[in-house]
């Protein structure tokens, strides 16, 4: 039998971003790529890209990375990181966001749509469905487009 490659759905997207903004939805261990794309941009003398994370979890606990990048946020004041807790118990001292992250929370915290700006993305199959449609597809739906993201500006990992 002959083979025959296979096309990739997914683009490739590498530093420098090339934009002055950059938004991150993240769920779990999609935190993996938002790391080695904040290593590059905080780690670069002279780069000045503003980032904003929402970054959701089921518990306080399950916060992959928390406290590095609670220490990031404060050392570079570009960087923005809010926790959204999906479980976290009633009882418990947490004073951040709770639930799932919203269209509400994406207007309040990430860059609005722009040329300047791209929004990353990486978590469950469930928050793509929600956000910005399955993974593997090239157009954008959900949320980020009814935000009015074009395709062109989300970047699905």
């Amino acid at each position: 039998p002959r083979l025959v490659p296979a096309e990739c759905p997914v683009r490739l997207y590498r530093y420098p971003f090339g934009k002055k903004k950059v938004g991150m939805l993240v769920g779990g261990t999609g935190i993996t790529p938002m790391l080695q794309a904040l290593h590059a941009i905080l780690g670069t003398e002279g780069d000045e890209t503003e980032v904003s994370m929402l970054y959701g979890s089921r518990t306080a606990d399950n916060i992959l990375a928390g406290k590095e990048l609670d220490a990031w946020a404060k050392d570079f004041p570009r960087l923005t990181v809010t926790h959204v807790l999906s479980a976290e118990p009633a009882d418990s001292a947490w004073t951040g966001a709770r639930g799932f992250i919203s269209k509400d929370l994406i207007a309040a915290k990430l860059p609005a749509p722009a040329d300047d700006c791209v929004i990353f993305i990486c978590g469950p199959p469930p928050m793509y469905d929600a956000l910005c449609g399955a993974r593997g597809e090239k157009e954008i739906s959900g949320v980020l487009k009814e935000a009015g993201f074009a395709s062109e500006q989300v970047y699905k990992f």
